[in-house]
């Protein structure tokens, strides 16, 4: 029997562009605007001009710009600092099992601009990564605990990485394989107090995955049995791995259970973040509140009880805090980019109504998706909100109008307004473009990037 990384290898190099149906080319245009703004709105963020610093720093091989950047660096460094971006502001895409597979999205676009792949070539790897990321999420669903979730993107960017190097079957095992020797990133990234390393997790992933390629393509061989093999990922890392979701053949797309963020932080709180925007709209404030009573699935209560309820301290933190977001709302009617600056943390009033806040757990709601807010009125009167699925979830979509004027909001400002159209109408026709490296010029932003 061949071993896991060679099925990945032979499914991966079979697929075409011509098997995608138009509603997935669609979705992941859409994706790919989505991402390239979430990026350019973080090029400012500390992480990411300190990544940009090393790489200037450390030069390479001229392959591949960093997104907003006029100049180039080695493949899996632009790989890396891409990723960063897309990941850092939390406002990228997100799926039934909690993953951010958009960050792929990044190593995409240096490999992409590396290899001089067209707009179809950009299209079909995404798919690539997509059903790699996803499958193996699926397989590790009873994974055991103290390994993180981005784990996966070294398998998903080598994938992506190989497909776009025209890789063969046994190269890309060995990418697989190489890829898989070293991918378990220590779920510690995203517990305690939040460090900027949240958003670098995928990055290191992307990058390490898209040197696995590398190496590969010049001949370097990997431990096949790296991911089911006796001491592999599967048995050693996961323990309880169900392969045939690596392996199916079922005709379905990963890339359609994406969802879209419409609030800059992580996903449990969309609901909780939308259902106080409609009791705000209702004219609740903060002043009039007693207490703040907010219901969330077992997941999402599971979740935020590890946070302290007045103990934000830096972006990281409070972009993962429900508590700070559902506050937030009821202090200023909503949630965007500068209510994560440092000094908005600290004011009084937000300190003091997230200590009215309780979380409850309530096993009715949607798994990990669900929330309803509920508020005390210091008069006494009750109000309530339930979201069973946030704006920009699959069963709740947003369309091409609302993704667009979300990129436009955080890219505007960033590349200008007319590089920022030509950029969204070129995403949006990017199966007619037979360079990448277009697009990367049209996103150059001198002004925000050193």
């Amino acid at each position: 029997m061949t071993t896991l990384a060679e099925d990945m290898a032979r499914w991966i190099c079979d697929l075409r562009y011509e098997a995608l149906p138009s509603e997935v080319v669609t979705r992941t245009k859409l994706i790919l605007l989505d991402t390239v703004g979430c990026a350019l709105a973080a090029l400012d963020a500390p992480p990411v001009r300190l990544a940009r610093q090393v790489a200037r720093e450390q030069g390479g091989n001229p392959l591949a710009t960093p997104m907003g950047a006029s100049w180039r660096t080695s493949t899996e460094i632009g790989a890396f600092i891409n990723a960063l971006a897309a990941r850092y502001l939390d406002f990228n895409d997100y799926t039934d099992v909690g993953s951010h597979p958009s960050t792929n999205i990044g190593t995409v676009l240096a490999v992409g601009e590396a290899q001089g792949a067209s707009g179809k070539d950009l299209i079909l790897a995404t798919n690539v990564a997509y059903e790699m990321q996803l499958r193996l999420r699926d397989a590790c669903e009873n994974q055991k605990e103290g390994w993180d979730n981005s784990t996966l993107e070294h398998y998903s960017a080598a994938a992506l990485a190989g497909k776009l190097m025209g890789l063969t079957v046994p190269q890309l095992t060995h990418a697989l394989a190489i890829a898989a020797a070293h991918a378990n990133t220590l779920a510690e990234v995203r517990r305690g107090q939040l460090s900027m390393w949240k958003a670098a997790a995928e990055a290191m992933s992307a990058k390490m995955g898209t040197f696995a390629a590398l190496l590969a393509r010049v001949g370097v061989t990997g431990p096949v049995g790296a991911i089911d093999g006796e001491y592999g990922f599967a048995n050693v890392v996961v323990g309880n791995f169900a392969p045939e979701f690596v392996r199916r053949r079922d005709g379905e797309f990963s890339i359609l259970r994406s969802c879209i963020k419409v609030w800059p932080c992580l996903f449990v709180a969309q609901s909780p973040i939308t259902a106080a925007v409609q009791l705000h709209q209702q004219g609740v404030k903060a002043t009039d509140i007693d207490k703040i009573d907010v219901y969330l699935s077992e997941f999402g209560y599971t979740q935020q009880t590890r946070f302290q309820k007045s103990g934000v301290s830096s972006r990281e933190d409070a972009d993962h805090s429900v508590t700070y977001c559902v506050s937030r709302v009821f202090l200023d009617g909503t949630v965007w980019l500068p209510h994560f600056e440092e000094h908005k943390l600290k004011e009084p009033a937000v300190v003091d109504l997230m200590k009215r806040l309780t979380f409850h757990r309530d096993d009715n709601l949607p798994k990990k998706m669900g929330a309803a807010v509920e508020v005390t009125l210091r008069q006494g009167k009750t109000l309530r909100a339930e979201i069973p699925y946030a704006p920009g979830h699959t069963q709740n979509p947003v369309g091409e109008a609302d993704i667009t004027k979300k990129f436009h909001a955080l890219a505007d400002e960033v590349v200008g307004e007319g590089k920022a159209r030509r950029a969204a109408d070129m995403i949006l026709h990017l199966e007619e473009r037979g360079n990448v490296g277009a697009l990367m010029e049209t996103l150059v932003a001198p002004s925000k990037v050193q």
